[in-house]
């Protein structure tokens, strides 16, 4: 039997490669934050939380500011500036880990990263548009397996040295730049020739801008509940007598999930949810399922039951809203498109955990999976707009192939 030759462009493999490096290095890191700023910085969790959310804002600041400067300069070059600025920023904190360095460079890391993902996006948007969803499904493969490795051992290293945990991070992230300053060419004409009527100055008169707002909302509820896996579930697992270990497994089953039932879902994605407004409908369901499952208290079994159906919904949602904007994007606007869905998704990471530890002070754990649910109705009803909007948007382009519809 031959095997079938692959159709993807040697810069988005290159592109994925690197991401799975970061992606295991950024791993080390970033579950140990806050344990490293309370118990080796001797900082407050107040300050830890207040840290994270100001890192949270540049995040989001950083999404829009560098979508725009993709589309003015070119997405490579913004990520190269990125790239640095990751290096530079967690390796000052492996080398002086004091909470002087610590704090400002942090801050830094976030702007860094969001520099880096948004023109990510944009690239491997612009190097294979025939791609539609698989490069971005491929990036989020790659990155959920760096998460496994790299979560799996973080916590060894940091038993050893956690300025080590920094360091390594920081390497990561330079043969990622390496890998995109040798192994990834932009294209240099245009993907497709648009008339002057479809690329109107203004990005609210953009015949799609409607539609991305809707998708925006839809992500940003999506990931103000889903944020609060990362930080009220251990506690409440803790509250309940579970072990750090017990919780730890639930994203190490996450990752085995994301990379083992890729077929199931592709298989779902073919018969069913071939569009991207059946994909969101059925993750939104998925992931309030998942929800209602934490909600009941139940044995550890439960937990891991949730966290499968949560993984399903999360496979079908996190690479799609990508691809679908970059399907709405005009000529040119890619990267500030990308940007706009980055920032909404900040925001829901960085709205997410405010709401969820009031809930949680004010009510407990039910309080927070009650908000969870909530959140995701109201995913779900700006995803019915996105899809009543989409439709109309294909009438409008009825001389180009569907996007979403």
């Amino acid at each position: 039997m031959k095997l079938k030759r692959l159709d993807i462009p040697r810069s988005v493999l290159v592109l994925i490669l690197g991401g799975f490096i970061q992606s295991v290095g950024n791993s080390l890191m970033w579950p140990l934050n806050s344990l490293f700023m309370h118990g080796v910085l001797g900082r407050t969790l107040t300050e830890a939380g207040s840290l994270l959310a100001l890192q949270a804002l540049a995040s989001l600041l950083g999404q829009f500011i560098s979508g725009f400067l993709a589309d003015r300069f070119g997405p490579k070059k913004v990520m190269i500036m990125g790239l640095l600025g990751a290096i530079f920023s967690v390796g000052f904190i492996g080398i002086f880990p004091v909470w002087n360095v610590y704090a400002p460079a942090f801050i830094l890391f976030g702007l860094a990263q969001a520099f880096i993902f948004v023109p990510l996006n944009a690239l491997i948007h612009a190097l294979w548009p025939e791609g539609g969803r698989r490069g971005f499904n491929m990036l989020y493969i790659s990155n959920n397996a760096g998460v496994a490795i790299g979560t799996a051992i973080g916590g060894m290293i940091a038993q050893v040295s956690f300025s080590l945990t920094f360091s390594m991070n920081a390497a990561a992230f330079f043969i990622y730049l390496l890998l995109v300053f040798i192994g990834v060419s932009e294209r240099k004409e245009p993907i497709q020739s648009i008339s002057q009527k479809q690329q109107p100055n203004r990005l609210s008169k953009d015949s799609g801008f409607k539609v991305l707002l809707a998708l925006g909302g839809g992500i940003f509820f999506a990931w103000g509940a889903y944020i609060q896996l990362v930080t009220i579930l251990p506690v409440v697992m803790n509250q309940l007598g579970f072990s750090l270990f017990s919780y730890s497994v639930l994203w190490t089953l996450n990752g085995v999930f994301i990379v083992t039932l890729q077929p199931l879902i592709n298989w779902v994605i073919k018969t069913w949810a071939k569009s991207f407004k059946r994909q969101f409908y059925l993750a939104s369901v998925l992931l309030t399922i998942g929800y209602i499952i934490l909600l009941g208290k139940l044995p550890y079994v439960s937990y891991i039951i949730a966290m499968l159906i949560l993984t399903l919904g999360e496979m079908l949602i996190l690479p799609a809203v990508p691809a679908a904007a970059a399907q709405l994007a005009p000529q040119g606007k890619t990267g500030t498109y990308q940007g706009i869905i980055g920032g909404a998704s900040s925001g829901g990471r960085m709205v997410g955990p405010l709401l969820g530890g009031m809930m949680y002070d004010y009510g407990g754990g039910s309080n927070v999976w009650m908000l969870a649910i909530s959140f995701m109705g109201a995913s779900l009803a700006m995803f019915f707009i996105y899809g009543k909007f989409i439709q109309r948007f294909n009438r409008l382009q009825q001389s180009e192939p569907p996007v979403g519809g």
